[in-house]
Protein backbone atom coordinates (compact mmCIF):
# COMPACT_ATOMS: atom_id res chain seq x y z
CA UNK A 1 0.00 0.00 0.00
CA UNK A 2 1.41 3.15 -1.71
CA UNK A 3 0.84 6.32 0.82
CA UNK A 4 0.63 9.80 -0.38
CA UNK A 5 0.87 12.94 2.31
CA UNK A 6 -1.30 15.81 2.09
CA UNK A 7 -0.09 18.69 3.93
CA UNK A 8 -1.36 22.03 4.66
CA UNK A 9 1.26 24.14 6.41
CA UNK A 10 -0.88 27.28 7.31
CA UNK A 11 -2.94 24.98 9.43
CA UNK A 12 0.15 22.74 10.60
CA UNK A 13 -2.28 19.59 9.33
CA UNK A 14 -1.09 16.46 7.50
CA UNK A 15 -3.51 14.41 6.30
CA UNK A 16 -2.14 10.75 4.58
CA UNK A 17 -4.19 8.99 1.80
CA UNK A 18 -3.74 5.38 -0.04
CA UNK A 19 -3.60 5.04 -3.04
CA UNK A 20 -6.13 2.81 -5.17
CA UNK A 21 -3.45 0.88 -6.54
CA UNK A 22 -5.59 -1.98 -6.97
CA UNK A 23 -8.16 -0.35 -9.40
CA UNK A 24 -6.14 2.49 -11.15
CA UNK A 25 -3.05 1.20 -11.17
CA UNK A 26 -1.75 3.25 -14.21
CA UNK A 27 -3.26 6.44 -12.67
CA UNK A 28 -1.77 5.88 -9.13
CA UNK A 29 1.51 5.17 -10.69
CA UNK A 30 1.77 8.50 -12.85
CA UNK A 31 0.87 10.82 -9.51
CA UNK A 32 3.64 8.82 -7.06
CA UNK A 33 5.81 9.29 -10.13
CA UNK A 34 5.35 13.21 -10.07
CA UNK A 35 5.67 13.53 -6.59
CA UNK A 36 6.39 15.86 -4.86
CA UNK A 37 3.76 18.39 -6.10
CA UNK A 38 2.70 21.70 -4.64
CA UNK A 39 -0.75 23.91 -5.30
CA UNK A 40 -2.88 26.34 -4.15
CA UNK A 41 -6.19 24.97 -1.88
CA UNK A 42 -9.75 25.77 -3.36
CA UNK A 43 -12.90 24.58 -2.13
CA UNK A 44 -16.12 23.95 -4.82
CA UNK A 45 -18.59 26.62 -4.71
CA UNK A 46 -21.96 24.76 -5.15
CA UNK A 47 -21.84 21.44 -4.79
CA UNK A 48 -20.94 20.43 -0.75
CA UNK A 49 -18.09 19.22 1.21
CA UNK A 50 -15.20 18.94 -1.56
CA UNK A 51 -12.03 20.41 -1.73
CA UNK A 52 -9.83 20.48 -4.76
CA UNK A 53 -6.37 21.84 -6.19
CA UNK A 54 -5.16 22.10 -9.60
CA UNK A 55 -1.36 20.77 -10.35
CA UNK A 56 1.40 20.64 -12.58
CA UNK A 57 0.88 17.39 -14.01
CA UNK A 58 -0.88 16.23 -17.22
CA UNK A 59 -2.73 12.36 -16.78
CA UNK A 60 -3.59 10.02 -19.30
CA UNK A 61 -3.53 6.88 -17.81
CA UNK A 62 -5.57 4.42 -18.05
CA UNK A 63 -8.43 4.59 -15.54
CA UNK A 64 -10.54 1.53 -15.05
CA UNK A 65 -13.06 3.02 -11.73
CA UNK A 66 -14.61 6.28 -11.51
CA UNK A 67 -17.32 7.63 -9.36
CA UNK A 68 -19.43 10.18 -9.40
CA UNK A 69 -18.48 12.43 -6.36
CA UNK A 70 -22.18 12.83 -4.35
CA UNK A 71 -22.21 8.30 -4.14
CA UNK A 72 -18.58 8.05 -3.45
CA UNK A 73 -17.60 7.72 0.04
CA UNK A 74 -16.32 10.73 2.73
CA UNK A 75 -12.78 10.69 2.07
CA UNK A 76 -12.77 10.01 -1.60
CA UNK A 77 -9.34 11.23 -3.50
CA UNK A 78 -10.00 11.44 -7.25
CA UNK A 79 -7.72 12.68 -9.86
CA UNK A 80 -9.82 14.73 -12.88
CA UNK A 81 -8.20 14.43 -16.08
CA UNK A 82 -11.47 15.81 -18.01
CA UNK A 83 -12.14 18.32 -15.54
CA UNK A 84 -8.60 20.23 -15.56
CA UNK A 85 -5.91 18.36 -13.88
CA UNK A 86 -6.72 18.23 -10.25
CA UNK A 87 -6.82 16.37 -7.48
CA UNK A 88 -10.50 16.39 -5.24
CA UNK A 89 -11.21 15.26 -1.97
CA UNK A 90 -14.69 14.68 -0.59
CA UNK A 91 -14.94 15.36 2.87
CA UNK A 92 -18.61 15.35 3.43
CA UNK A 93 -22.17 15.53 1.86
CA UNK A 94 -22.37 17.12 -1.31
CA UNK A 95 -24.21 16.88 -4.55
CA UNK A 96 -21.48 16.97 -7.43
CA UNK A 97 -22.97 15.14 -10.16
CA UNK A 98 -19.60 14.49 -12.20
CA UNK A 99 -17.59 11.15 -12.33
CA UNK A 100 -13.56 11.62 -11.61
CA UNK A 101 -10.87 8.92 -11.45
CA UNK A 102 -10.73 7.21 -8.24
CA UNK A 103 -7.19 7.75 -7.13
CA UNK A 104 -7.15 7.53 -2.84
CA UNK A 105 -9.03 7.15 0.13
CA UNK A 106 -8.63 9.05 3.38
CA UNK A 107 -8.81 7.13 6.14
CA UNK A 108 -11.61 7.48 9.13
CA UNK A 109 -9.88 8.59 11.40
CA UNK A 110 -8.58 11.93 9.41
CA UNK A 111 -11.92 12.71 9.19
CA UNK A 112 -12.23 15.41 11.62
CA UNK A 113 -8.56 16.71 10.38
CA UNK A 114 -9.91 16.89 6.63
CA UNK A 115 -13.48 18.71 7.65
CA UNK A 116 -11.09 21.54 9.44
CA UNK A 117 -9.51 22.00 6.42
CA UNK A 118 -12.57 21.72 4.23
CA UNK A 119 -14.36 24.32 6.43
CA UNK A 120 -11.18 26.49 6.35
CA UNK A 121 -11.37 26.66 3.06
CA UNK A 122 -14.80 27.72 3.12
CA UNK A 123 -14.91 30.55 5.21
CA UNK A 124 -11.61 31.59 3.49
CA UNK A 125 -13.55 32.38 -0.34
CA UNK A 126 -15.75 34.26 1.97
CA UNK A 127 -13.38 36.45 4.28
CA UNK A 128 -9.62 36.16 4.30
CA UNK A 129 -9.47 35.23 0.37
CA UNK A 130 -5.89 34.16 1.07
CA UNK A 131 -4.18 31.46 -1.02
CA UNK A 132 -3.41 28.62 1.05
CA UNK A 133 -0.78 25.95 0.19
CA UNK A 134 -1.13 22.00 -0.32
CA UNK A 135 1.61 19.91 -0.94
CA UNK A 136 1.76 16.23 -1.79
CA UNK A 137 4.92 14.32 -0.79
CA UNK A 138 4.98 10.52 -0.78
CA UNK A 139 4.25 8.78 2.67
CA UNK A 140 6.03 6.36 4.51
Amino acid sequence: MRKVIMEWPDFNVKIPFILEDEVNKDLCDEFWNNLPLVSIQEHGSVSGKLIYCWVNMLSFAKVNLQQLHSESPVGRVSYSQGTGNKVIVKYGELNEDCYAPCLGLVPEEYFPALEKIGVAMWSNYFNDKKCYKVNFTRGD
